[in-house]
């Protein structure tokens, strides 16, 4: 047979085909048919011809061809019983492109910030040939290339894309895919710094979060605080002790995003200062008044003493000669020197901020008389210590110190020094002196003066308890500082003592202050002999021995 058919044929009209032979059979089983069209959107009309101008059998097939007929096979087949013979006819359908979509590589996990996706529009069929792509995101513009790659995957890059691919009959798009980036990050509202008793909330932000199955961790200084499927963190009240780093961990099927820490601020008024007031021993006469207080922003700090403003810290107060003002952040020292009873009084800090303020108020009472001591308030016995008792510069005429040791009174003079040439441990205990004159008289405080020095002969005592079985009792006490630690020797035996050593079976300790006890139960004669207590510190050593009879 002979197929005659349009070199092309174009989607959506109809095209005719003609099946024939040069021959007719009228009377004959011989067959023409078309294989291979669809039914439907096809008609079939066949006819005879035997006349003058020329013999043939002619089957014509009226068909709409689509797209997906585009290079297909129809068949022209002549058949005679068993015996056939065809020709084939190869559609050329001219079409849009047909058939797009969009391929994202990688195909599956979580896409990250940083990353590098690309897409592909893939055309399923075009004739004639692809002529260019264009993409779109979200209807933007995005590329004119067949893959759109993006490097370095930003949360920008979210939302939905597509292409368009053109030929010389027309255009295709592809459906929209929504290109998801997993990536937390942490909003506040109102603000990340908010006035304490602000409602304020925190949003774990995913690009595209609604319809996506996350689930939410929430940490607070890297310390776990809840989880769940709500993306945010409420606080009805924020209180001061919200304050912190944030971070929010975000989890699907396929993995996980933790948030960049994320600071929430609180600021508050200042809370009640703190008012630290003391006056230095030794050294010189100095009084120092602290203020320190808590607040965000930082407070301006003032201290007033009886109404009058000696130092601020957020103006230029210039201070008297005797006063030096250091400030920090919320803290404002004030030192006084050569302090004296006109410095006694009410001092009041006062703490102002942006949301408030407050004050405190504490009384000092300053000494008129100091007691200092040299070369140290702890010495070793044998050493010249000399301890000065000075006086306030305001008094007048002729002082008279009068030197109390434990309470009790040493001497009385005209003298501000009381001198030990070479200190003994005796000497040792709470000093104050007094100073006296025309205008008044005060008290210094109480210096603790510490001697050091070695054990004296240690005092040993033995005692047998023959009462409710034989109990052999050794006592052994010194006097040395720093303590001592006593050991108990029969011979080259170690019996006890202070620290660190187990007893034996029948021997009982028991320590105290520079004073050991040792209990023998049970005494047997081979108990008897020569005890030796010796006593040891820092300072030196010393030994006594007793005679224990059972």
């Amino acid at each position: 047979p002979s197929a005659a058919a349009p070199e092309e044929q174009t989607e959506g009209q109809r095209s005719t085909l003609e099946c024939s032979t040069p021959y007719a059979c009228p009377w004959d089983d011989a067959v023409l048919r078309w294989e291979g069209y669809d039914l439907h959107v096809s008609t079939v009309s066949g006819r005879l011809q035997m006349d003058t101008s020329g013999v043939g059998h002619h089957l014509t097939l009226s068909t709409s061809l689509s797209w997906r007929d585009h290079s297909k096979k129809l068949l022209c087949e002549v058949s005679h019983g068993s015996r056939k013979a065809s020709r084939e006819v190869v559609l050329r359908v001219r079409h849009a492109p047909k058939d797009i979509q969009v391929v994202v590589s990688p195909p599956a996990g979580n896409i990250h910030v940083g990353d590098t996706v690309s897409l592909t529009c893939e055309v399923g069929s075009s004739h004639p040939a692809v002529s260019g792509y264009r993409w779109y995101k979200d209807g933007a513009v995005m590329g004119t290339e067949q893959v759109l790659t993006l490097r370095g995957v930003r949360r920008e890059d979210y939302g939905r894309y597509h292409c368009e691919v053109q030929n010389a009959l027309g255009a295709g798009t592809a459906p929209a895919v929504t290109l998801h980036v997993l990536s937390a990050e942490i909003s506040a509202s109102p603000a990340a710094e908010v006035l304490e008793g602000t409602a304020t909330t925190l949003s774990c932000d995913v690009p595209g979060r609604e319809g996506q199955d996350l689930n939410y961790t929430w940490y607070r200084n890297s310390e776990w605080l809840k989880e769940g499927t709500a993306h945010t963190l409420f606080f009805p009240a924020v209180a001061a002790s919200d304050a912190g780093y944030y971070s929010c961990k975000v989890t699907n099927s396929r993995g996980s995003d933790t948030a960049q820490p994320f600071s929430l601020s609180v600021t508050y008024p200042p809370r009640t200062p703190t008012i630290t007031l003391f006056q230095e021993t030794q050294g010189g006469r100095l009084a120092v008044v602290h203020c320190a207080v808590d607040s965000r922003p930082p407070a301006t700090l003032a201290i007033d003493h009886d109404g009058t403003v000696l130092a601020a810290s957020g103006a230029r107060v210039v201070p008297p000669q005797r006063f030096r003002v250091t400030a920090s952040r919320n803290s404002l020292r004030l030192e006084i020197r050569d302090a004296g009873p006109r410095d006694s009084g009410s001092y009041r800090c006062t703490a102002s901020n942006a949301h408030g303020n407050a004050s405190a108020t504490k009384v000092l009472l300053a000494r008129a008389a100091e007691l200092l001591v040299q070369p140290s308030a702890e010495v070793r016995e044998g050493t010249a210590v000399t301890l000065t008792c000075v006086g306030t510069e305001e008094a007048a005429g002729e002082p008279l110190y009068t030197w109390y040791r434990n309470g009790k009174r040493l001497r009385e003079g005209p003298g501000p020094a009381l001198s030990f040439p070479s200190i003994r441990g005796d000497d040792a205990g709470a000093f104050q002196c007094r100073v006296r004159s025309s205008t008044g008289s005060d008290t210094s405080g109480t210096v603790a003066l510490r001697v050091l020095y070695p054990p004296r002969p240690p005092v040993l005592s033995s005692f047998l308890q023959t009462r409710g079985g034989r109990l052999g009792i050794i006592q052994c006490t010194v006097e040395s500082d720093p303590e001592s630690n006593l050991t108990l020797r029969r011979g080259d035996a170690l019996v006890a003592c202070t620290w660190g050593c187990p007893p034996g079976p029948r021997v009982r300790v028991t320590p105290s202050y520079n004073s050991l006890r040792v209990e023998i139960q049970e005494v047997v004669l081979e108990d008897e002999g020569t005890y030796e207590c010796q006593a040891g510190n820092t300072q030196g050593n010393a030994s006594t021995a007793v005679e224990f009879r059972a």
